[in-house]
C-alpha cells in the first residue's frame, strides 16, 4: 500500500490522535493540507532507514547512491548529469555518506530485532510495516506497525541518545504509540529498539511497564472520543478563546536569579 492509499484510508492513527489531542483544529488542518512536500530530512531519513531494516530489498530498489564529485567543476557536472540519467523513476538520490550511515543503523536495528524475537517459532508470520486497520470504541484507527510476529509488536526508533531515550518516549508520547500498536493488533508486548543515529550506532531495547500503557491508553481513549465526536458534529474546534491564568511549576518557585 502506498503512502497515499495509506492517507486515504478514513480512521485516526496515532500521528492525527497526538494532533487532535492538542487541538481539533490542528488536526483537521494537518489533514486537509497532507502532501508529498512535508517529507523533511529528518522523516525522509527515518523512512529510508526504516526501509532499510525492514524491507532490505525494496530499500536497495528504492535508492541511488550519488557518485563524489564536485558538482561546480566541469568534470563534476559531467559525472553528475551521467548518473542523473541512470536513475530510474521512483528512485531516491542518497549520497555515500548517508547510504553509509542508513546501513549502519539498520544493521543494528536488525540486531535488536533478532533479540527480542529469539524465542518465536520460525513457523510464525513475520510482518513488516504492514497497514492494520480495526476498530476502537467504535471509532476506526489505523496503523502500520514496524514489525509485527505472534504476541509481539517493535518499533524501530532512531535518536540522538538510546541511553536517555525515556525522555523522548515522555516527549513524542510514544507510551501512547505503544497503547495504538497493540490494540490494533491485538498482540500482548510492544517493544522500542532506540539505535543512535552516530557511530558507532548502537542500541538499547526497551518496553513499558503497566503504569506507562495504561497511560497510553487513557490518551488513546480521549483522542478517539475527541475524533468521533468532532466528525459527529461536523465541527474541529481550536483552542479556548477565554483567558487563562498560568501557574509556575514547583521547580520554578523559590529559584536564584
Amino acid at each position: 500500500m502506498t503512502q497515499e492509499e495509506y492517507d486515504k484510508l478514513k480512521a485516526l492513527n496515532c500521528t492525527g490522535a497526538k494532533l487532535i489531542l492538542r487541538s481539533p483544529k490542528l488536526y483537521k488542518h494537518w489533514l486537509d493540507n497532507k502532501t508529498e512536500d512535508e517529507d523533511t530530512p529528518a522523516l525522509r531519513m527515518g523512512r529510508l532507514i526504516h526501509l532499510a531494516t525492514l524491507q532490505p530489498d525494496l530499500y536497495d530498489a528504492k535508492i541511488a547512491i550519488a557518485p563524489p564529485c564536485d558538482r561546480r567543476t566541469k568534470d563534476g557536472k559531467e559525472i553528475w548529469s551521467n548518473f542523473v540519467n541512470t536513475v530510474k523513476d521512483g528512485q531516491e538520490i542518497v549520497t555515500q555518506s548517508e547510504s553509509e550511515m542508513i546501513t549502519s543503523i539498520s544493521i543494528s536495528a536488525k540486531e535488536g530485532i533478532d533479540i527480542v524475537t529469539k524465542d518465536v517459532g520460525s513457523d510464525v508470520k513475520r510482518y513488516a510495516e504492514k497497514v492494520v486497520v480495526a476498530k476502537h470504541n467504535g471509532i476506526d484507527i489505523k496503523g502500520r506497525p514496524d514489525f509485527w510476529c505472534g504476541d509481539i509488536v517493535i518499533d524501530i526508533k532512531s535518536t540522538q541518545d538510546a541511553k536517555s531515550f525515556g525522555r523522548d518516549v515522555v516527549n513524542y508520547k510514544y507510551f501512547m504509540q505503544a497503547a495504538w500498536y497493540l490494540n490494533l493488533t491485538k498482540a500482548k508486548k510492544f517493544y522500542f529498539v532506540a539505535v543512535e543515529k552516530t557511530a558507532p550506532f548502537d542500541f538499547a531495547i526497551y518496553t513499558l511497564d503497566d503504569e506507562a500503557l495504561a497511560e497510553g491508553q487513557k490518551l488513546m481513549d480521549k483522542a478517539c472520543a475527541i475524533y468521533g465526536e468532532c466528525n459527529l458534529f461536523k465541527s474541529f474546534p481550536g483552542y479556548s478563546k477565554e483567558i487563562q491564568t498560568l501557574s509556575l511549576p514547583k521547580w520554578a518557585l523559590n529559584s536564584e536569579m
